[in-house]
């Protein structure tokens, strides 16, 4: 056989032969999903892959910041959002592929260290001067929720008009997602926190005190779940949206959501 006929051949089956990191990414799908979804998702994932055989990675963070990262190129298969804004955001982009669905719900709790430095018992009590309130960004979901609440109370139960204004000024920090929320109180950082009550694990259980947000002011917090459009693994994400929506409701109901 002549060099050029040989080397022609082996060019041609280069081609047609699929790559070895291709091969190796049609068994998995990744996942960007909310901080929020850590336990439930974690818990899912092998049961996941035990039904399936598809092995799942998963990358979790604030649902806004996972959507710009989605925007700039990063590859994913699925998005799985804490609110429907952020998952707007990909579908009015084109980013989307078919009609998200909503799988999950939760609430919000504020949260204070088990010592309780500020004495804060109540809802309102987050008005007090002096107190140190940790939140999420405003552009995070929770965050979003947090700030809702409190307008929601303004001029109700006694409370004055201008509720939200004064709790806002006892915030003294605006962290990325809500489990640095979690943490800063667990680790006594700030005299409360607003979380989602999926967020009181037993470790955080172990060191804070959770006060209920009044059931006025507290959100219909949805969690909306998208095949990516440039899914580089399109079955494997569908697969694992279906499991989510079906099979892995119980991992969330375990974990609070509802």
């Amino acid at each position: 056989m002549k060099r050029s006929t040989w080397l022609g051949g082996m060019l041609a089956t280069c081609v047609m032969m699929p790559s070895a990191g291709a091969l190796a990414d049609a068994g998995k799908v990744t996942v960007f999903a909310a901080a929020s979804l850590r336990e439930a998702f974690e818990a899912a994932g092998p049961a996941f892959t035990a039904k399936t055989g598809i092995a799942v990675n998963f990358n979790f963070g604030g649902s806004d910041t996972l959507a710009t990262q989605i925007t700039q190129g990063a590859p994913a298969d699925v998005f799985a959002s804490a609110n429907q804004t952020q998952m707007k955001k990909l579908v009015d982009a084109g980013l989307i592929s078919g009609s998200p669905v909503t799988f999950a719900r939760n609430r919000l709790v504020v949260i204070v260290p088990k010592a309780n430095p500020a004495k804060l018992e109540r809802f309102a009590d987050l008005q007090r001067p002096g107190s140190k309130l940790v939140v999420a960004d405003p552009t995070v979901p929770v965050g979003k929720y947090a700030r809702a609440a409190f307008a929601a109370m303004n001029g109700k139960d006694g409370l004055p008009a201008d509720f939200d204004a004064t709790v806002e000024k006892n915030i003294v920090s605006n962290e990325l997602d809500v489990k640095a929320v979690a943490t800063k109180i667990t680790l006594g950082e700030g005299d409360a926190g607003v979380v989602y009550a999926t967020d009181v694990t037993p470790n955080v259980a172990a060191a804070v005190t959770v006060i209920d947000v009044p059931p006025v002011a507290n959100p219909d917090a949805t969690y909306p779940i998208g095949v990516l459009s440039s899914a580089p693994n399109p079955s494997g994400a569908q697969a694992f949206v279906h499991f989510i929506t079906t099979d892995g409701q119980p991992f969330l109901r375990a974990r609070g959501f509802h």
